[in-house]
């Protein structure tokens, strides 16, 4: 059984899912499972057509990368280790 894929948001290059089962049970668990990408969530506020919506996502490392330099991108969290 080969591990599901997903495209990225951006340049849709497939990511794989390092173990399989996010299909199945998309909760914190499976979301961290994403080799070389990242799982991201957008809320849609008060002004905006989507108001109350909430939409998910993958967006592949190197795509993460350049919006972070270009800071489009801004980190909230930056972890210590």
């Amino acid at each position: 059984m080969q591990p599901p894929l997903t495209p990225c948001l951006v340049c849709e290059k497939a990511v794989i899912y390092l173990w399989p089962g996010r299909e199945n049970k998309p909760d914190d668990h499976q979301l961290a499972n994403l080799n070389g990408a990242a799982h991201i969530v957008i809320d849609a506020g008060y002004g905006s057509n989507f108001d109350g919506y909430e939409f998910e996502a993958i967006l592949c490392d190197d795509c993460l990368d350049k919006l972070i330099q270009s800071k489009r991108v801004t980190p909230l969290v930056i972890p210590s280790w």
